[in-house]
């Protein structure tokens, strides 16, 4: 073919139409105003900008908030997703093949319906509050829901099946013999792990917390139903501030912010990468 640069054409059309103008539209839309009814007016002004940054609403309980939660729950989605991905790879390979079967059902499910079912789990008579009541763990059922901890956890059983396979391939494409070499010198299993596996899987740590980060912080039907509009989150701010308040302009605002933090913890992460991988190459060529 004399123009192979024909076959992207399709691919940077899909692109730029769907991705990179509404954004471009978004961008612009963050530096106009809004009229007093609603309508975007072409006066060009940083006002949006400055609101968001000087009112404390917004900057420290909004924002500050929204990152907090979405960095505990990605905690736990590693820690719960590493020890995961280890027992799988650790498996026999049928067994590996029905683990990863189980890991990959829930995507298969509906957000909306595993949130909701997740509601039925963590309410006032639900099982959770049932098994601590019938066990003397609390006199009386716990309040679960509607509040931080239910948003944590939705957030946590969205992000844990992602977080599994991410690490998990990398898991699987390091030799075991590794481990070996290691524990013929004197080093017990925990140190070998310690030592040689765990530092060699840290760019599918770093790619699984990138991952969970970035499906948390942007989360979006997790804070509605298990929040009750209680846990404010920037995406649900967002929607409110363009339907409720009809500020679409203001609304861009908050989505440019939300995407100028997804981008930096991506640049956080590039180097993270550049930083394990000279490590591991270090360790493997000891």
């Amino acid at each position: 073919m004399k123009r192979p640069g024909l076959l992207t054409l399709p691919a940077v059309t899909i692109l730029g139409a769907f991705f990179i103008l509404p954004l471009v539209w978004v961008l612009i839309l963050s530096v106009l105003t809004a009229g007093p009814t609603g309508e975007v007016l072409g006066e060009v002004t940083l006002q949006n900008y400055a609101r968001f940054l000087t009112d404390g609403y917004y900057l420290n309980d909004l924002l500050l908030r929204t990152i907090r939660l979405a960095a505990i729950a990605t905690l736990f989605s590693v820690v719960i997703g590493y020890l995961g991905a280890l027992v799988i790879v650790r498996a026999s390979p049928t067994a590996q093949s029905w683990m990863v079967l189980l890991v990959m059902l829930p995507l298969w499910v509906n957000l909306v319906v595993r949130t909701l079912s997740l509601m039925v789990v963590l309410g006032r008579n639900g099982p959770v509050n049932q098994i601590l009541v019938g066990l003397g763990f609390s006199a009386r059922p716990l309040p679960l829901l509607y509040n931080e901890t239910a948003v944590v956890i939705g957030m946590v059983q969205v992000a844990v099946p992602f977080v599994i396979m991410a690490i998990y391939g990398v898991l699987q494409s390091i030799p075991r013999e590794l481990e070996h070499a290691a524990m013929t010198v004197g080093a017990t299993p925990l140190s070998a792990f310690r030592r040689v596996t765990l530092p060699l899987s840290l760019p599918g740590i770093l790619a699984g917390s990138v991952l969970a980060f970035g499906i948390n912080v942007e989360s979006f039907v997790v804070p509605i139903l298990l929040g009750g509009g209680r846990v404010r989150f920037m995406s649900v701010a967002a929607y409110e501030t363009a339907t409720v308040s009809n500020n679409l302009p203001f609304a861009a605002t908050i989505g440019v912010v939300l995407l100028v933090v997804t981008m930096a913890m991506l640049a956080l992460y590039q180097w993270a990468v550049r930083s394990a991988g000279r490590q591991a190459t270090v360790i493997q060529a000891g």
